[in-house]
């Protein structure tokens, strides 16, 4: 009896440790399993406030940052080509190709008479900041104006900001431009929002600008005068060096054209000259040479004329 109560109180241990394991085992897995769904929530959590945060505050910086006007030197945020097919920037989506050719006649005539080195820039309002900035942080990365001379620094911008139903008017003006008042230069700016306003056609608010700006700048400055020429040496008299060499040039000249007669004579012999047909020569027929003309041409392409500052870029007033 007490063999079987000895097995007994054996089987009975150990199907206690191996309840006593099993429980164990299935706490174990339940607290690793807990432990698990409870980083996932927390790596879920940090990650939404992280994307929260970010959203309004970092991507309004990465937004603000590109807008024309709100950048800082060198650069301002502008990634414009320095040097442009066209006076005006950013036409493409307002204005026809005519309109702005007709604008580059009269401001290339404008920089070439050193008047007002001139861009224009157009731009939609929600790529526009600051927009007084705008007009002349372009002024300035486009280095508009010449660097030196009477009439350094005369770059000048308008800056047309699209909206929904009109466009909104600012100019830039170089610091060698002094005479070009903020009454005239407004009164420019408000009569391209009315051609605008009433026709709602850029073509015509360029052209407005172009002859409105055209006629106040040269009322202001004058076409710049071109320098001086060289004046010309006073002519010497003959002495009597002077004298002996024409002589012995002449002398030399009547010789040698006494030898050319001379030679022409000797080649002409008795029978006259001989005569080589077409495609021969004293050498054999067919040799021909090199042609003189004819043939293929190619022309060469032609470039288009680029424009853009001269390399001051110096700014003063705004509006």
């Amino acid at each position: 009896m007490k063999e079987y109560s000895l097995q007994d109180k054996l089987w009975s241990n150990l199907l206690d440790q191996r309840r006593r394991n099993l429980i164990l085992r299935k706490s174990s897995v339940r607290s690793n399993s807990a432990w698990r769904a409870y980083r996932l929530v927390v790596t879920i959590g940090l990650a939404f406030s992280f994307w929260v945060s970010f959203t309004p505050a970092q991507a309004e910086t990465l937004s603000a940052a590109s807008l024309c006007g709100d950048g800082s030197a060198p650069d301002y945020g502008l990634t414009y080509d320095l040097l442009q097919p066209h006076w005006t920037v950013g036409w493409e989506l307002y204005a026809s190709e005519r309109a702005v050719n007709q604008v580059d006649r009269v401001l290339d005539q404008l920089n070439e008479d050193a008047i007002a080195q001139t861009m224009i820039l157009i731009l939609p309002q929600d790529q526009v900041g600051i927009r007084p900035n705008c007009a002349v942080h372009f002024l300035r990365y486009m280095q508009l104006g010449l660097p030196t001379g009477e009439r350094k620094d005369n770059g000048f911008v308008f800056l047309i900001v699209v909206e929904p139903d009109s466009i909104d008017v600012h100019y830039a003006v170089g610091l060698g431009l002094p005479a070009l008042t903020a009454y005239e230069l407004t009164s420019i700016n408000r009569a391209v929002e009315n051609a605008y306003q009433s026709t709602h056609n850029m073509d015509r608010a360029l052209l407005t600008l172009a002859d409105e700006f055209n006629t106040v700048a040269r009322s202001n400055y004058a076409p710049a005068t071109p320098s001086a020429p060289t004046p010309e040496t006073a002519e010497q008299p003959y002495g009597a060096v002077d004298t002996v060499a024409v002589c012995g040039q002449l002398c030399l000249g009547i010789l040698l054209f006494l030898f050319l007669m001379w030679m022409f004579s000797q080649m002409g012999g008795e029978g006259g000259g001989r005569y080589y047909p077409p495609g021969s020569g004293p050498w054999g027929r067919g040799f021909r040479g090199f042609p003189s003309g004819g043939g293929r041409s190619f022309p060469s392409p032609r470039m288009p004329r680029m424009r853009g500052g001269s390399g001051s870029g110096r700014s003063g007033r705004t509006n």
